[in-house]
């Protein structure tokens, strides 16, 4: 189905077809809409994509609806998404399971559309505002990037979304060259200019919805490519590189180049891959750590990778 950036996600289970197509075209226009007729192709769903909210029949094919919410529930990365329930036989028994496994709420299937269509509404204005509180705490407030914190969460939940989903993910972890000597010549005021250029790059480098840039510390940024082989992230990095040599800044007496440039070190994850020796997402982001040195040890003003 179409995305609308601005629009929050709701995920529908059921495998009732006709439920299906009646509870999307309720809701179509007030957010985007996926949809599950089973709770597997729900899981899948739920960990690939960014679900804000679950309505969810209670009896799913494949994986239950309750089964389902125990997993969602008891998971770090999947916690924080809401369960409502679409019961076709309500029962008081059944309300207190769902309920007491972590469900927001259990409604009777047959409800008016009106007060379903409230129930949804309210909730979602409850997951908006905890994500806008979300997204203050985790920006970095000199660049308007990621902060290190949003990165580990990311780092991970893309590390085990590729495991599961058997797709390529790469890293890019960039650094700003000479960046002390620049910071001792110019000052700090223009070293957050600089910082703030290069990371308007970064992120404008993103060619990918899942693409995710963060600050890593310092000078140094971390670029985050899933569905992105190891061919892909060159292509990324050499046009990174390229971008910043562009922007001519001039560089402090004694850097190893005249205009402002970076280094960058990429790693690529391939599950699929008999050779990959990685096994977990740190590991990732230390390959690229390790090639990032090696870039420096190069001259600097290149990227390095396997």
């Amino acid at each position: 189905m179409s995305t609308y950036p601005n629009k929050l996600t709701l995920l529908i289970i059921d495998d009732d077809v006709i439920c299906i197509s009646s509870l999307s075209a309720l809701f179509s226009k007030l957010f985007n809409v996926e949809v599950a007729r089973d709770g597997k192709t729900a899981l899948q769903s739920i960990m690939l994509k960014d679900i804000d909210l679950v309505l969810s029949a209670v009896n799913t094919p494949i994986i239950s609806g309750q089964e389902l919410c125990a997993f969602v529930k008891n998971s770090q990365l999947t916690s924080h998404i809401p369960i409502m329930f679409l019961a076709e036989q309500p029962t008081r028994d059944q309300e207190d399971e769902c309920l007491a496994m972590g469900a927001i709420d259990y409604i009777d299937k047959n409800v008016r559309p009106s007060i379903l269509v409230s129930r949804v509404k309210n909730l979602m204005a409850m997951v908006a505002q905890q994500k806008k509180l979300a997204q203050v705490s985790c920006t970095d407030g000199l660049t308007g990037l990621a902060n290190r914190m949003q990165l580990d969460t990311t780092l991970n939940q893309e590390w085990y979304a590729a495991v599961r989903g058997g797709h390529p993910f790469s890293a890019l972890l960039i650094d700003i060259d000479n960046f002390k000597l620049f910071n001792d010549a110019f000052g700090h005021l223009e070293g957050d200019k600089c910082l703030k250029k290069v990371a308007l790059l970064i992120a404008a480098s993103k060619r990918r919805e899942r693409d995710f840039s963060a600050r890593y510390g310092g000078e140094e940024f971390v670029l985050l490519l899933p569905f992105t082989d190891l061919a892909g992230a060159k292509t990324v990095a050499e046009d990174l590189l390229d971008k910043v040599r562009k922007q001519n800044i001039p560089s402090a007496t004694g850097a190893s180049h005249e205009i402002v440039t970076i280094s960058i070190g990429a790693a690529t994850f391939s599950p699929t891959e008999k050779t990959c020796t990685l096994s977990n997402a740190t590991e990732l982001l230390d390959k690229a750590d390790t090639n990032l040195f090696k870039a420096k040890q190069a001259g600097r003003n290149r990227c390095v990778w396997d």
